[in-house]
């Protein structure tokens, strides 16, 4: 898949990629926003419709059931491999430490189910009623 990265972008999408940024508190610019950005008129309209729901009552519990449901069906996961806490600390302290693997694995933990809130109301902005 293409993506429009930002600094390929022309001066409004690079606008956009900072306020999406800026209103989802992103370090980083996710590559479903750089993959959904090759069609910048959509992608304007679109963000421009999903922000004023960010942060409202019905999108945080949305990302909150998002989040949970995405827990319970992983802890329901088969574990073949045996794998365990501390052969994953000892994997990590042999690169960076598990505290710094740790930090990333939260960061995605909590990004991601606003991620999924958010492309899925671009998906139902777009199909027809």
């Amino acid at each position: 898949m293409v993506l429009m990265e930002p600094h390929h972008a022309e001066r409004q999408l690079q606008a956009l990629y900072d306020d999406l940024k800026s209103t989802i508190g992103l370090p980083f610019l996710n590559t479903d926003y750089r993959a959904l950005a090759r069609w910048p008129s959509y992608f304007d309209v679109a963000w421009r419709s999903l922000k004023p729901l960010i942060g409202s009552p019905a999108y945080d519990e949305a990302v909150q059931r998002v989040h949970k449901k995405a827990v319970a069906l992983v802890l329901a996961l088969p574990n073949p491999g045996e794998l365990t806490r501390a052969k994953l600390i000892a994997a990590a302290d042999e690169d960076t430490g598990a505290e710094s693997v740790l930090n990333v694995v939260r960061l995605f933990q909590w990004l991601l189910p606003g991620l999924v809130v958010n492309v899925a109301c671009m998906r139902e902005q777009i199909l027809p009623s």
